[in-house]
């Protein structure tokens, strides 16, 4: 699996790089893509006593836009896969989303290992992967924030990271422009 998953990602990338991914562009109900993505982690989380808490705002909740569905399932699995995989055990997972001006903003916050400041950007590169001891004992190719960037940016939005410190949780946040997507509301 982790072989295949890494083969997919490199193909992925490649396809962005050559121009060559194509949006699918079709309705997608945005509080149902987040509980169906935090499926995805449940299992690893309840193993690792992880507490997986969203928070939607009442506008969120009954938000349609127009994307990729497949592209924004795989952004939220590897921030949630990044967030299960870097805090340990009895820590807390919360999946936040709102409207902030005209972007939809996810946010994936933890309460794992954290990131030094010089690693905020860094995290993003391919192949990169911290130099934290507890990171190193954790499985992975260095792709997964790549490829989300790549793919947040096909939607035209952006994405970052913010943490305040080793040992104090990171907080991965993406906005999609709501122009971009076509913004559709009062779903029923």
């Amino acid at each position: 699996r982790h072989l295949l998953s890494l083969i997919n990602d490199i193909l992925d990338l490649s396809k962005i790089e050559a121009g060559k991914m194509e949006l699918e562009i079709v309705d997608v109900d945005v509080s149902r893509l987040i509980f169906e993505s935090l499926i995805f982690v449940q299992e690893k989380a309840h193993q690792h006593r992880l507490e997986l808490v969203t928070d939607l705002s009442e506008d969120v909740n009954a938000l349609t836009i127009q994307a990729d569905e497949r592209m924004l399932k795989q952004v939220l699995f590897n921030l949630l896969s990044n967030a299960t995989k870097f805090t340990p055990d009895n820590g807390t997972i919360t999946v936040e989303g709102r409207i902030h001006g005209s972007d939809l903003l996810v946010r994936i916050r933890d309460t794992g290992i954290g990131m030094k400041p010089e690693d905020l950007l860094r995290v993003f590169e391919e192949f990169k992967q911290l130099d934290a001891s507890y990171a190193k004992t954790q499985q992975g190719t260095g792709l997964g924030l790549a490829l989300a960037k790549r793919l947040v940016g096909l939607h035209g939005g952006r994405i970052w990271a913010e943490s305040e410190g080793e040992g104090k949780g990171s907080t991965f946040t993406f906005a999609l422009p709501l122009q971009h997507l076509n913004r559709k509301e009062g779903r029923e």
